[in-house]
């Protein structure tokens, strides 16, 4: 004999094991009761809910002799027929039966009383795939049935049937299964086909079953085919490309932090594992969707479907970055989901898409602006404040100077402006009380004018000023920025925020092919925040 999946065959028989639908099985028991059942039925869900299960335990109760408190006796002639082969209870595909002629006979048929059950059953599954034809055929039927005859239409999609269709039946909403649900009821029947597994395991099949019964029990299978009757972890993992716990938290610190290097290594070594790139995108997403969560509601574990050990670890993380970061990365997933379809490198687009996310400044989103705030306000919370990093000078060699000047005339021939060079080898003057009394000034100025600007500015390497001019000064790390400040349309905001928050000084932006090397004073303390200066 052939071997029988799990998910056929642990069936349900009866209404009490049909799991995670009481609100459905107490109605339809309360109706095998009373003897008061209806004509027709729409069973509507997502798949692998129990819809089907749920219209034959509904057929055989019907027809059941001995009716035990609304559950089939599964003693009685009636309940020991098997209902695939019984000639009263006929169950069809809509997908394959889907035109009026079919439709047609079906009518037809129905009028002929049935030959060894009480009642006639139709059951009609994947609903909405019949024809408009086929439906306005069935409506004069479904609405006024011979009295020996039940409809129970099954579908995945109420929307698409005809509402004079849907106003005919009696509709119950099959819903998802949660995954403690799916994990019990799985634990339970690999325990009775003899085969044991680790919580890991089952908590990971749980989930990929997004609410299904039995694409929980098919993966179930899937990992009973690859490692006998002992499923760990990793086996689970194996069989549906996914990643463990650890490494999910661990790449979304890397995320979290802009740690460009980590997120490289990390993409590397999912590739070289053999891991699906789209199943990891699916994962890391559901990881910020269930980050974003904690970050909203705190303790939600119900609404994320997760232990409440998992729960902890979430909120510990999602504490150490902002809303608005989450919401951005999220975002970016999502929209990388669909690009992946039609990507050729899908390796690049992640790579690319996940170091933009790393730099909010060089976005001008107002989400990515308030990202940037949020990070600023972390680096207080923490204690820390990051100064202008003093680094080595380069060398002034001969062959730096030549290069410069050919850029710097390239520039000249094609007519563009040239910004103002600071050499390599300059001197950055140390910001005096009177440049920072100034730059503050002038910042507080410019957050209230524009605070774009006032973002694009904040990205500076060092200031100073002499005895009529702050300067600001960006480096070639943040060129982006300097051409933002410099547009013909900043100029003359740049000016007139100067003329109201610092006159009679006035400002000048400048730029540096180089790094910035400056040892700034820091204050002690700020805002009553001890500074310390981050390696």
């Amino acid at each position: 004999m052939s071997y029988n999946a799990l998910y056929r065959k642990y069936r349900p028989s009866r209404f009490g094991e049909v799991v995670g639908q009481e609100h459905i099985t107490e109605v339809l028991k309360n109706q095998i009761r009373s003897g008061r059942f209806a004509h027709a039925y729409l069973f509507s869900g997502s798949r692998g809910t129990g819809k089907t299960s749920t219209a034959r335990i509904l057929a055989r109760a019907i027809n059941c002799l001995d009716p035990q408190d609304g559950e089939p006796c599964l003693k009685c002639e009636a309940c020991l027929k098997n209902l695939s082969e019984s000639i009263d209870v006929i169950e069809l595909d809509a997908a394959s039966n889907s035109g009026v002629d079919q439709m047609r006979s079906i009518i037809e048929k129905s009028e002929f009383a049935p030959i060894n059950l009480k009642t006639k059953i139709y059951i009609i599954d994947e609903a909405h795939m019949l024809s408009r034809s086929a439906e306005n055929a069935l409506l004069k039927t479904l609405e006024e049935p011979p009295e020996h005859v039940v409809f129970i239409l099954a579908t995945t999609e109420p929307q698409a049937l005809a509402a004079t269709i849907l106003s005919r039946c009696q509709r119950y909403e099959f819903k998802r299964l949660s995954v403690e649900n799916l994990a019990n009821t799985t634990r339970k029947i690999l325990k009775d086909a003899g085969a044991e597994i680790e919580d890991g395991a089952l908590m990971a099949i749980a989930r990929a079953a997004e609410g299904g019964m039995r694409d929980c029990l098919s993966i179930a299978d899937q990992c009973l085919s690859l490692c006998g009757e002992n499923i760990t972890e990793a086996d689970a993992l194996s069989v549906l490309g996914s990643v463990n716990s650890d490494i999910l938290f661990d790449f979304a610190d890397a995320v979290i932090n802009g740690d460009q290097a980590s997120i490289m290594v990390g993409i590397d070594r999912i590739v070289s594992s053999g891991r699906d790139l789209g199943v990891f995108i699916q994962d890391i997403s559901t990881h910020f969707r269930s980050l974003l969560f904690a970050k909203v509601l705190g303790n939600c574990a119900d609404m994320i479907d997760c232990t409440s050990e998992m729960m902890q670890r979430y909120i510990v993380q999602a504490d150490t970055t902002g809303k608005a970061r989450l919401e951005r990365t999220l975002m970016a997933l999502m929209k990388l989901q669909q690009e992946l379809k039609f990507a050729i490198m899908p390796r690049v687009l992640l790579e690319s898409t996940l170091l933009a996310v790393c730099h909010p400044e060089e976005r001008a989103e107002a989400i990515n602006l308030t990202d940037r705030l949020e990070q600023l306000e972390q680096k207080l919370k923490n204690g820390s404040f990051v100064s202008v990093s003093a680094v080595k000078r380069a060398d002034d060699t001969e062959a730096q100077n030549e290069r410069m000047g050919e850029k710097r005339e390239e520039i000249i021939e094609k007519g563009e402006p040239v910004p103002p060079v600071v050499p390599n080898s300059y001197e950055i003057p140390a910001a005096s009380s009177k440049a920072n009394e100034l730059y503050n000034g002038f910042m507080s100025a410019a957050m209230q004018n524009d605070m774009f600007l006032g973002m694009q500015i904040q990205a500076s390497a060092a200031h100073w000023c002499d005895s009529d001019t702050l300067y600001i000064c960006f480096d070639k790390s943040k060129a982006l920025a300097y051409n933002t400040v410099i547009a013909p349309s900043m100029k003359s905001k740049l000016q007139s925020i100067a003329a109201m928050s610092i006159a009679p000084f006035g400002v000048e932006v400048i730029f540096r092919e180089g790094s910035v090397t400056v040892n700034p004073e820091l204050p002690s303390e700020l805002f009553g925040v001890k500074i310390t200066e981050e390696e």
